[in-house]
């Protein structure tokens, strides 16, 4: 894992996490793809031959941010520079109207055409079209149009753009997070060149979470914290940088302040952002500590205690087990390991604690069992747990507690 101290970042300020466009100034963990693309597009520049090209992968995995990457360092370089013009539209909620009119609408900020954008509003198809082959033809660097989210766009629509292209001699590089068609599928055959970007390892995930929170804030922010956010997105999403920069947009208000922060307050934000429809809600959660017997109570009420004074997302099974212990020396039980290993695999089974990838920065795997993890992170607000307890507590209370 990289530690702030190991990334090199220039503080940005809040523009890392809030605007949509921003690219870090160095992409983990894809090298190799953007190397990749960045050779497939150079050769495109200086064989004057078009191409369409297809980056897929779930929405935040980073398709955005390599294409345009490698489109700034391009038109940066000597070989290439301002050799291309670029123009990016999203095509989310979009006819074929709206996206010729976006198109027209770039090149006349881009290409200092002068179309009169109120009329294009009232065109019709053909028109538009004619319009765009007329710009086309002027444009005197190479185009390159960046489709982003084509899935939203009906397959006739991409591949009639796909086929202008080459008419045109203009390069179109699309990205598609998921295939809501299956007409989509045949479209993919249109593309000369297609990959498919994979998921990130905990640690390369939770450096990249690190570079972007380090871009964004001058002071430097709890390291469990990132890391529980990490948790969170490989336990109830996928692992993509885009879930973990949405968290980071919500709790920015927090992590601003240098001051000291309520720890339910984040874990409650970050955890906004999941779905726990499959998790206990607060009245299944009540009903299963009271059926429970006084020793489990009094573990989660020393467990909840332990999460809340201590500020922490998470527990080591060393800790759980001196927690154990002290529960049972409370009510002057034997302190039995198969009783311990039950109740933390209970624990585990309900969704109360969870155990934790960074297991896999001592270990380089993930157990199978609960019980051979190192660190466990924690589900539920700590808050919420103390005064579900302390409600079965005022139920059941019995004299010697």
């Amino acid at each position: 894992m990289i530690g702030y101290s190991k990334i090199k970042c220039d503080y940005v300020g809040p523009k890392a996490i809030f605007d949509p466009n921003f690219v870090p100034p160095v992409l983990l963990y894809r090298k190799k793809e953007k190397i990749a693309l960045e050779s497939i597009i150079t050769d495109s520049i200086m064989d004057e031959f078009p191409l369409n090209i297809l980056l897929q992968g779930i929405q935040g995995i980073g398709k955005k941010s390599i294409v345009n990457r490698v489109l700034e360092d391009l038109s940066n370089a000597p070989n290439t520079q301002n050799s291309f013009r670029k123009i990016s539209i999203d095509c989310q909620e979009k006819n074929i109207e709206e996206l010729i009119g976006s198109i027209l609408a770039e090149l006349n900020k881009k290409c200092l055409f002068n179309f009169n954008l109120s009329n294009l509003i009232h065109s019709n198809i053909s028109d538009l079209w004619n319009t765009f082959k007329l710009a086309s033809r002027k444009i005197q660097n190479e185009l390159f149009i960046v489709f982003n989210n084509i899935e939203h766009l009906d397959p006739k629509v991409i591949k009639k753009f796909l086929h202008f292209g080459k008419e045109m001699n203009f390069t179109i590089i699309s990205t598609i997070n998921k295939i809501l068609r299956t007409s989509t599928i045949d479209l993919i055959s249109d593309f000369d060149v297609k990959n498919k970007l994979n998921y990130f390892s905990y640690n390369e995930l939770n450096s990249i979470l690190i570079q972007r929170a380090s871009l964004t804030f001058l002071h430097d922010i709890d390291g469990d914290l990132i890391e529980y956010i990490t948790d969170l997105i490989f336990e109830h999403y996928v692992p993509v940088p885009g879930k973990g920069i949405d968290i980071f947009r919500d709790i920015y208000p927090f992590l601003k302040k240098r001051e000291s922060i309520k720890q339910f307050q984040l874990i409650q934000a970050c955890q906004n952002h999941f779905d726990f429809t499959t998790e206990l809600d607060d009245f299944s959660m009540f009903s299963y500590i009271s059926d429970e017997n006084f020793l489990t109570i009094l573990f989660l009420d020393n467990l909840s205690n332990y999460f809340i004074k201590k500020s922490k997302y998470y527990i080591t099974s060393k800790e759980l087990k001196e927690i154990f212990d002290i529960s049972c020396e409370s009510l002057d039980y034997d302190k039995d390991i198969v009783e311990f290993n039950k109740i933390v695999k209970n624990l585990h089974n309900i969704g109360l604690i969870n155990p934790s990838r960074k297991t896999l920065l001592e270990r380089k795997y993930i157990p199978e069992d609960p019980l051979d993890c190192v660190h466990f992170f924690t589900v539920i607000d700590p808050t919420r747990l103390k005064a579900m307890v302390d409600a079965v507590f005022g139920e059941r209370k019995p004299s010697y507690f």
